[in-house]
């Protein structure tokens, strides 16, 4: 855990997910392609309900670009 809405997923020291958590938002990125993307999500899918909205373009009211 980086803060109390940023976590990091580490495999040899070094890091293959982060997710960006602000009560019911989310953003996960991944440097290495999606494949951990498409694992973390439906790992999460088995636990809570969740909506993919796609590519990030927009978060708390920061325009992503």
């Amino acid at each position: 855990m980086a803060d109390d809405y940023l976590y990091f997923l580490r495999e040899s020291g070094k890091i293959v997910l982060m997710v960006l958590v602000y009560v019911d938002d989310m953003a996960v990125t991944c440097p290495h392609g999606s494949k951990k993307i498409h694992w973390f999500t439906l790992k999460l899918g088995d636990h809570f309900e969740i909506t993919k909205l796609g590519e990030l373009r927009h978060i708390l009211g920061l325009v992503i670009t």
